[in-house]
């Protein structure tokens, strides 16, 4: 749910400038001068494009993720007397909900259903899952569940062409040199970088010499212990 409303969002804000012809996202400071009319008119229609796409995905991840819902079904290998108190009988298959209510959780059978610590010492084994649409999202019951899920991943790589498509577009309306000229006069704007740290912060050379020559060691003689005979 929160990818599909983040698509919403994206739309949104690239429909502001789509709609107003103004606004950052259509900005041309380093253009080219005689290609400020076509720059803008390209970036329009490239974002109305992306718009088309992003809200495609929006759709498709609602639908896959939201108003479907998977189980997933266990199967026991073995009988085993569950915490209901019945005996449930090898091959027996029940969904996740119900083993819950079954099993008996111990240090045996640390993990989850799906993905078990060690499978082979519990009495069950995964069989696979099923998708069932939604009552409450009827609505979309048009669209298969594997229809939305490949359409999800198809979507992503048309966002990724068109966003290609974008940076190229853009890279071939700028105007280098001008480009060059702007960073020069912001670079000269700030001034020169002044270091974080004193200059002399590593400059540890009175130290060495304090360290080679102590005054309270070089001014006493050493006394080197005669061997006793």
């Amino acid at each position: 749910m929160f990818f599909s409303l983040l698509m919403v969002v994206v739309a949104v804000v690239l429909a502001i400038p789509v709609i107003t012809g103004k606004g950052k996202l259509l900005a041309t400071e380093n253009i080219k001068k005689d290609k400020i009319a076509t720059y803008k008119k390209g970036l329009r229609i490239l974002y109305a494009i992306l718009i088309l796409v992003v809200l495609c995905m929006a759709f498709f991840n609602f639908v896959e993720r939201v108003a479907y819902v998977q189980d997933y079904f266990y199967e026991f290998t073995e009988d085993y007397l569950g915490a209901d108190g019945q005996t449930h009988p090898a091959g027996e298959s029940h969904n996740v909900a119900e083993m819950r209510e079954i099993l008996i959780p111990t240090e045996e059978t640390t993990g989850s259903l799906c993905s078990p610590a060690d499978p082979a010492t519990l009495p069950y084994k995964y069989t696979g899952s099923t998708t069932t649409l939604d009552p409450r999202y009827a609505f979309v019951g048009f669209m298969p569940y594997e229809t939305a899920r490949i359409m999800n991943f198809v979507g992503l790589g048309l966002a990724m062409v068109v966003v290609l498509i974008l940076f190229i577009f853009i890279n071939r309306m700028t105007d280098k040199e001008a480009q060059k000229r702007n960073a020069q006069k912001k670079t000269a704007a700030k001034g020169p970088v002044r270091p974080s740290m004193p200059k002399g912060a590593f400059d540890f050379s009175d130290y060495q010499d304090e360290v080679e020559a102590p005054a309270d060691f070089a001014d006493e003689p050493q006394q080197i212990p005669s061997k006793k005979k």
